[in-house]
């Protein structure tokens, strides 16, 4: 299975039965310069209309459901539900505290390496997204001003920038939280 990580900056669902909508993948290139064809979103939706949503790609740490996946352009949409476990309704009221969460979507796919050194694949067939907290696709940050934070004019800076409040130091207490919950799960 091929994991990718692109920022899953989010907005406040339009629908009371999601929590949060992302951009769960874009056909440009990746940090690693893999791209995924646009086309190939349309035959990759699940079945029954839903996918499951893990942390970090972690079979045993699931936290809720996709739904209302569909390529807009050339980028992978999806409406997130949390569910009501610990870890569900820790990610939600992250999300809820302006947290930039990002997704990752699990897939197997077909592809040919491309010009820039990567893979490019024209078939996927999703398995999974996770939520996760390295965020690697700076074009999925473009919805995230719900949250006050805008983007970079320059793409190639693309980053976060924080609007009327300290976020580095809070950003930074809330990744340490994470990470030590992730450490006390993993050990148990």
């Amino acid at each position: 299975m091929q994991t990718k990580h692109f920022s899953g900056a989010i907005e406040k669902s339009a629908s009371s039965d999601f929590d949060a909508k992302f951009i769960m993948s874009a056909s440009t290139p990746d940090r690693v310069k893999d791209t995924i064809e646009a086309a190939a979103y349309d035959k990759a939706m699940p079945a029954n209309g839903k996918l499951i949503a893990l942390f970090n790609h972690d079979p045993d740490k699931i936290v809720g459901y996709w739904a209302d996946i569909k390529r807009v352009g050339d980028t992978l949409v999806g409406q997130i539900k949390f569910a009501s476990t610990s870890l569900g309704q820790m990610l939600k009221t992250l999300m809820n505290d302006g947290v930039p969460l990002s997704s990752s979507i699990g897939f197997r796919g077909k592809g040919a390496p491309n010009k820039a050194g990567g893979i490019h694949f024209t078939e996927i067939e999703l398995m999974e997204t996770s939520i996760v907290a390295t965020p690697a696709h700076p074009r999925a940050i473009q919805i995230a001003k719900n949250f006050g934070f805008t983007l970079q004019s320059s793409e190639s800076e693309a980053r976060l920038v924080a609007s009327d409040r300290q976020a580095s130091s809070l950003d930074k207490a809330k990744s340490a939280i994470l990470t030590a919950n992730k450490t006390l799960r993993s050990k148990s």
